[in-house]
């Protein structure tokens, strides 16, 4: 076969890779980057939070100024919004892949590691490829239970895949697992009238969050007319007629719940089978907790060997595999560690509406560690934008460090939380205190001046 020499190999053409792709060809390194789809954006753009974000705005747009609607209809006009996306982002990514050629090297295709320094590829190109280094960045799979039945279910990728989607809106789902892909595509489908039922396992929604953004998640659930079934394992999935089954053990005994879908929305897991990480093991490659061991230098346990995004099994968000992809190519290019990631910066957002945002520490965490902190309880009611949206209901919680008044960590339930997690994101990652946002002149009537609102006693 064919030997082809690089400097930096990456495996996968996602957040996690090309980001830093870009930085070290721009650089002058010689790169290749290798993608089973023939394109980049990886599974963010083709059935994650491009095309989920869109498939919401449609229908939040749609919903809003219509009393009645008609699910097929509006179905038909969303798909076809998000294939547009979809298909205008694919073609700005060809042409970032043009404009840093020749330096990179994009193929369209599937990479076999062989070893810390060379891997095999086959697609359009065939060879091997000799690499200095090599930067890990192939994503997550869906998690499916193993339950009698299994075979039956859809996941997200059936709701949001490029030139995928399902092309008729199920008039009823249930959806197995109550995590923010679960909770986000029940408020998208009962807004279409889609009878919808989530079923999870722990006693709460959204369960590895705070206790408070779980209650605003279910009330908000209930206003929506969702049904809840909480504390209930799923143990099967039976057909009946043209309807499944999902049947769960809750503390009052088996329940059942019919639907024409079931959504499997368990959660995700970083893909580590299928691409010759296995090789890498040998040669002392560290898993851990089923994900590629990394320092905060995002380097692995071989030292010419990086792994980015999903596949750590740390902050699976697409804006978290850019940043660390970026940290890996800088790292890389000065041939030391020097930048590191910070976990405690990146924002994580439920996208309901409204929307739910977490960032940096939780009360809990800040207990367990004994860090002395205070905390702002901030009501939304009084905010002009919120009362502009008629979703008063808001709030925000922000824990600051007792005596620098450093922001350590938020929460937030508002119709615009994702915005407001990118204030607090550049908050926490430049060590801003209460004094600092206090001072900052915020545009109105946006929600972003309550932040200077509920950080003024601390002027």
């Amino acid at each position: 076969m064919t030997q082809r020499d690089f400097d930096v190999t990456f495996i996968g053409g996602g957040g996690a890779s090309y980001p830093g792709a870009f930085e070290l060809a721009k650089a002058g390194k010689k790169v290749l980057m290798v993608d089973n789809k023939g394109n980049l954006g990886g599974d963010c753009l083709y059935a994650g939070c491009i095309p989920s974000k869109t498939v919401r705005t449609k229908i939040l747009e749609f919903t809003s100024t219509n009393k009645e609607v008609d699910p097929e209809k509006v179905w038909s006009e969303v798909i076809k919004l998000k294939e547009y996306v979809q298909d205008i982002r694919y073609q700005q990514h060809m042409e970032e892949i043009r404009e840093h050629e020749p330096n990179l090297t994009f193929v369209k295709g599937w990479a076999t590691i062989i070893s810390p320094n060379k891997v095999k590829v086959e697609g359009e190109e065939n060879f091997e490829a000799n690499t200095k280094y090599l930067v890990i960045g192939a994503g997550a799979e869906h998690i499916i239970l193993n339950i009698p039945g299994k075979d039956m279910v859809i996941t997200s990728d059936d709701l949001f895949a490029y030139q995928k989607t399902m092309k008729k809106v199920p008039k009823s789902m249930a959806i197995i697992g109550g995590g923010y892909i679960g909770v986000e595509v029940a408020d998208m489908l009962s807004r279409l009238g889609v009878e919808v039922s989530i079923i999870e396992m722990m006693d709460r929604l959204l369960p590895t969050m705070p206790i408070d953004l779980s209650k605003a998640a279910e009330s908000h659930m209930k206003e929506a007319k969702v049904n809840l079934y909480l504390n209930s394992p799923v143990a099967s999935i039976e057909k009946k007629g043209d309807k499944k089954i999902v049947k769960a053990n809750s503390k009052s005994g088996v329940i059942e719940v019919e639907a024409d879908e079931v959504l499997m929305a368990v959660g995700r897991k970083p893909r580590l089978k299928g691409y010759g990480l296995e090789n890498l093991e040998k040669d002392g490659l560290k898993i851990e907790r089923n994900a590629i061991w990394v320092s905060p230098s995002l380097r692995t346990s071989l030292p010419n060997v990086f792994a980015t995004g999903d596949v750590t099994g740390k902050a699976m968000l697409f804006h978290a595999a850019v940043k660390e992809s970026l940290i890996a190519a800088k790292n890389i290019l000065i041939g030391r560690d020097a930048y590191r990631m910070n976990y405690h910066s990146v924002p994580f957002t439920v996208f309901t509406y409204p929307e739910i945002g977490l960032i940096g520490y939780t009360e809990d965490e800040l207990k367990s560690l004994g860090i002395p902190y205070d905390t702002v309880d901030y009501k939304l009611a009084g905010d002009a934008q919120s009362q502009i949206t008629n979703h008063r209901e808001g709030w925000m919680k922000i824990f600051l460090e007792k005596e620098t008044l450093r922001i350590l960590g938020v929460q937030v339930y508002a119709h615009d939380a994702a915005e407001l997690m990118g204030a607090f994101a550049v908050a926490l990652e430049n060590g801003l205190t209460a004094k600092n946002l206090a001072w900052v002149c915020g545009p109105h009537p946006l929600t972003f001046e309550s932040i200077n609102y509920a950080m003024r006693p601390y002027f």
